[in-house]
This record gives structure tokens, C-alpha cells and sequence, in this order.
């Protein structure tokens, strides 16, 4: 695991460094997400949708399965 020095601005931007940025694949425009852990601030790249379709395949769903899960939500939404 590498680590980074990061400095912060007097708004509170924080700035990362050009390996760092390149490392993780971080463009202008993307987005990050901040978690805290105790004392720890986390940061992870928000993936784009193309990232996401590129992803490798964590579940399969036929399209008969799609269609009765259709119709089940169809009927609960009409019920309720």
C-alpha cells in the first residue's frame, strides 16, 4: 500500500498528487467518495458507468427471470 502526502487549501480543497492521480486512474470531472474511520479519512474513486459495464460479471439473470421479476413488482406496485 502505498502512501501520499496530501495538502489541503484554505477552503479545505485537498490536493493530490500527479502519482497519485495516475495510480488510481482520477481525471477532472470524476467524483470521490469520502468515509471516515475513527480519526481516518478514507477516499475511493467513484467508478464511472462505463467502469462499472466493464466490471467482470458477478451474476447472470436470464431474460425469463427479468420478465417474472417484472411481473412480480408489477403486481405489488398495483396492490399497494
Amino acid at each position: 500500500m502505498a502512501e501520499y502526502i496530501l495538502k489541503v487549501g484554505r477552503k479545505g480543497e485537498i490536493y493530490t498528487p500527479k502519482k497519485l492521480r495516475l495510480r488510481i486512474g482520477l481525471s477532472p470531472g470524476n467524483e470521490i467518495i469520502a468515509t471516515t474511520k475513527g480519526n481516518q479519512l478514507l477516499l475511493k474513486k467513484k467508478k464511472t458507468i462505463i467502469e462499472l459495464l466493464e466490471d467482470e460479471t458477478i451474476a447472470s439473470v436470464t431474460e425469463q427471470e427479468l420478465k417474472n421479476e417484472r411481473r412480480l413488482l408489477e403486481k405489488k406496485l398495483l396492490e399497494g
